[in-house]
């Protein structure tokens, strides 16, 4: 996957989710730096670039950004974070997947790991601007649910 291509639609889609989303819409973007930040330092210091096996510190960020999404997810009032935690348990499929079949092709299981990642971005993006929609409308848009007693 091309990393400048995916850093230029990051830094557009995140951007603007912190300066024109809400705090889910906000929390998502910083969730989805985060892991990228952990997954391309543990990635390129200890398991190499090549996908040859299962990438087991890559494979455990991506479950715990799938945690904090589903979280997000329970807790927000928006629909789309359902989406893209859906799309982060994609990419959770894709390593095991690799665990089950070592001997498949590396650039097909680096494919199936990253490619959840861009339309992550562009429905957080989407959340933003739906927000943002909302509240130049001058409607209610409350970030959360409100808590059980």
């Amino acid at each position: 996957m091309s990393i400048p291509l995916f850093l230029v639609l990051m830094t557009l889609c995140c951007g603007y989710a912190l300066l024109r989303g809400g705090a889910p819409e906000r929390v998502a973007a910083g969730l989805q730096i985060g892991a990228f930040a952990f997954t391309i330092s543990v990635h390129r210091l200890f398991e190499g670039a090549a996908f040859l096996v299962t990438s087991v510190g890559t494979a455990a960020i991506d479950a715990m950004l799938l945690v904090a999404l589903i979280t997000l997810a329970w807790r927000s009032t928006r629909f789309w974070p359902l989406w893209i935690a859906g799309w982060q348990l994609a990419a959770i499929v894709a390593h095991l997947a690799k665990l089950v079949d070592p001997a498949m092709m590396p650039a097909g299981y680096a494919i199936q790991a990253q490619i959840w990642a861009y339309p992550m971005l562009l429905a957080t993006t989407a959340g933003a601007w739906r927000h943002h929609s909302r509240v130049v409308a001058g409607d209610i848009d409350p970030p959360w649910k409100p808590m059980s007693a």
